[in-house]
This record gives C-alpha cells, sequence and structure tokens, in this order.
C-alpha cells in the first residue's frame, strides 16, 4: 500500500494523465472534429517529430525572456532606489508606475510588434515590462518604507543620504 506523502505526489501526474487519456478516447470514439480538436497522441507525434525546431524557438524565447528580465532588473531596482529614496521624485512617479502598471499586458503586446515588428525586440520589451513595474514598486515600497529610528542612528553617526540609503536599503 502506498503512502499517504506518496500518492500526494504521484496525484498531478495521475490526474493529468487521466485527462489526457479521456481526451484521447473522447476524440478517437466522439465526433470532435480533430482540426478543432486533435488527440493528444497526435500532438505528441508532431511535437517529437519537430523537436529540433521546437528546441531552437524555446531557446530564441529564453533569450528574450532572460534579457528582458536582465534590464528589468537594472532599471526597477534604479528607478525604484529613486522613488524610494527622494518623496519628491515618488509622488512625481509612483502615481504613474502604478498607473502603467494597471494597463493589461495582453493590450501592450500587439502595440510593440506593430511598433518594432515581431522577432527579438517585441520580446525583449514585453519581457521588461512583466518584470519593471513590479520590481521597481516592490524597491521604492522597501526603501520607503525603512524605520526611522534605522534613518536616525545611522544619522546621527555621521552617515550620509546615500550611506544610510546603501546600508539599510
Amino acid at each position: 500500500m502506498m503512502s499517504q506523502r506518496t500518492l500526494q505526489r504521484l496525484m498531478p501526474w495521475l490526474v493529468t494523465a487521466a485527462i489526457l487519456l479521456i481526451w484521447e478516447a473522447g476524440t478517437y470514439f466522439g465526433k470532435v472534429d480533430r482540426t478543432l480538436l486533435p488527440q493528444p497522441s497526435s500532438v505528441f507525434a508532431v511535437m517529437f517529430k519537430n523537436i529540433g525546431l521546437l528546441t531552437e524557438y524555446a531557446l530564441f524565447t529564453l533569450m528574450t525572456t532572460v534579457i528582458g528580465f536582465a534590464v528589468a532588473i537594472a532599471t526597477g531596482l534604479l528607478i525604484g532606489l529613486a522613488i524610494g529614496a527622494s518623496a519628491l521624485i515618488y509622488s512625481g512617479l509612483y502615481p504613474l508606475l502604478v498607473g502603467f502598471n494597471a494597463v493589461p499586458k495582453v493590450a501592450v503586446v500587439p502595440i510593440l510588434i506593430i511598433w518594432f515588428g515581431i522577432g527579438f525586440w517585441p520580446g525583449v520589451i514585453t519581457a521588461w515590462v512583466i518584470s519593471f513595474f513590479p520590481i521597481a514598486v516592490n524597491v521604492a515600497t522597501g526603501i520607503a518604507t525603512i524605520e526611522p529610528e534605522m534613518r536616525d542612528v545611522l544619522r546621527s553617526l555621521g552617515a550620509s543620504k546615500f550611506q544610510i540609503l546603501w546600508k539599510i536599503g
């Protein structure tokens, strides 16, 4: 008999296999048009037949995503630090960040494709847009909510604003 823990680990695999089997049987015995809902076995056969092409596109997608995320980390950290360190910049930029973050990302992608075409740059920019706002907002919030006592202690020890930001932030 299987332990409860082993069964819990196997459940996602068992449920997925059951869904695929039901799907396969439904498309085989049912009257579903296979162009609308292909059998899982057909999908896997085409995937394995084109594994080289799928791998090439997956690596391209990974590269654009990693580059976009790296740029988002750099820019989000810098903007977040600026917003969190300065009340003036906070009052000017933070509402804009929150507002732009509210725009659905699905609405941004077609505009990027019109501006930049299909390829590398829309992918990088999409990854940046998705990643930048949460990074910038969280860094800004973290810096802006540093405990005043910690700032006072460092200020009393002669630390500059930059040193306080660097050491505590």
